[in-house]
């Protein structure tokens, strides 16, 4: 029997569109067509914040220290960790406030994550591997990076950040948090399709400044095989969901703005998707509701 060959759906073709991934698919419909339609890919990877950010270099502290078997200290003090500290460019004073918070933390919370790592079998860890995913009837492949993969083991490393305040008395203040208790459910579906892809055991490490904690199959009942199949399952309607609104709209940008309309309030107040985007792109937006 020949060997089946994974073709790319018209539905994402007309549009361009190549792939998708967790983080794409999880995403309201409205947010996923302006940063996959409305930005250009360069745009995209311009808007940020002190969390997004600061999570990528505790990613990579943890990662250069695990790969490269050198201390915290000879990590942060790099050129590599340091250039990436240099080049953030806060949003406001509280995204800059609150990423000194996180920069000043750094070491306390990479520590953490490798507290929760040293618990497991000891791997030869490699990270960001990069991995691709069919999943029918999702009409496109998945593409993934995984922060850290072992011989026998994989995981990703989730941080929690506290939020930071204004006082009167204080000044600046950064509020200290507690790592949760259960795996987000996000989170976990991230995992089931990494799992997919990868066979391996799977874990999950989240860590705060101040706290920690460590998920895995024995510890975990969202991350056995069952909870994970269900969740991957659960994952491909998020993406199905959207494919069929690119089969209404048919290639036709203007059709696909209209099934997704924009929340005019959250836009209004800059929530958090809105956060350090520019006007200019919102009003390019906005033109396909004219």
């Amino acid at each position: 029997m020949a060997n089946h060959i994974n073709v790319i759906g018209d539905s994402y073709t007309k549009f361009g569109l190549k792939h998708t991934s967790k983080s794409t698919a999880c995403l309201p419909h409205t947010i996923r067509f302006f940063k996959k339609h409305i930005l250009t890919p360069k745009e995209n990877s311009e808007i940020s914040n002190a969390s997004f950010i600061g999570g990528t270099l505790i990613h990579m502290i943890v990662q250069e220290s695990l790969t490269k078997k050198l201390s915290l200290d000879d990590v942060i003090k790099s050129e590599l960790i340091q250039t990436k500290i240099d080049n953030y460019e806060p949003n406001d004073e509280k995204d800059k406030k609150k990423f000194e918070f996180i920069v000043k933390a750094a070491k306390e919370t990479a520590q953490n994550h490798l507290d929760n790592i040293a618990e497991l079998d000891n791997q030869d860890w490699q990270d960001e591997i990069e991995q691709v995913l069919w999943t029918p009837p999702v009409n496109t492949y998945w593409l993934m990076y995984i922060d850290l993969v072992g011989q026998d083991l994989f995981g990703d490393l989730k941080n929690k950040f506290g939020t930071v305040s204004l006082t009167k008395t204080k000044g600046w203040t950064y509020t200290n948090v507690k790592c949760p208790d259960r795996p987000f459910y996000s989170d976990v579906q991230q995992i089931s399709l990494y799992q997919k892809s990868l066979g391996l055991k799977p874990f999950l490490s989240y860590a705060s400044n101040c706290d920690r904690r460590l998920f895995t199959q024995e510890n975990c009942e969202d991350l056995k095989q069952e909870s994970l199949d269900k969740a991957l399952k659960e994952l491909m309607i998020y993406e199905i969901a959207w494919e069929k609104k690119l089969e209404l709209a048919d290639g036709d940008l203007d059709k696909l703005a209209w099934l997704c309309c924009p929340d005019f309030s959250d836009i209004k107040k800059k929530s958090f998707w809105w956060t350090g985007v520019a006007q200019e792109q919102i009003d390019r937006l906005l033109k396909h509701y004219e």
